[in-house]
């Protein structure tokens, strides 16, 4: 995803982000969440929590085989609003 924008996925239950365009969010701390050979391969859940109330919000994949991205829970960002 190119920074600046954004796009929903097909049925809407999540927005797409570059990841420096998502700030508010750190890395899970189960690490299991984490698993990737270069970076997060956002294939065992949300991998990233808010720093505000640590609610489980988006995924980021951001391995070597995977696109560059941060997807965003619709469900959880709008129940923290």
């Amino acid at each position: 995803m190119a920074r600046g924008r954004y796009s929903p996925n097909f049925d809407g239950s999540l927005l797409i982000f570059h990841p420096d365009d998502v700030p508010n969010m750190v890395s899970h701390p189960d690490r299991h969440r984490l698993s990737g050979c270069c970076g997060p391969a956002g294939q065992d859940g949300p991998n990233l929590v808010c720093t505000g109330c640590g609610a489980e919000v988006a995924t980021k994949e951001a391995d070597c085989w995977t696109d560059n991205l941060v997807a965003v829970i619709t469900s959880a960002v709008m129940e923290q609003l």
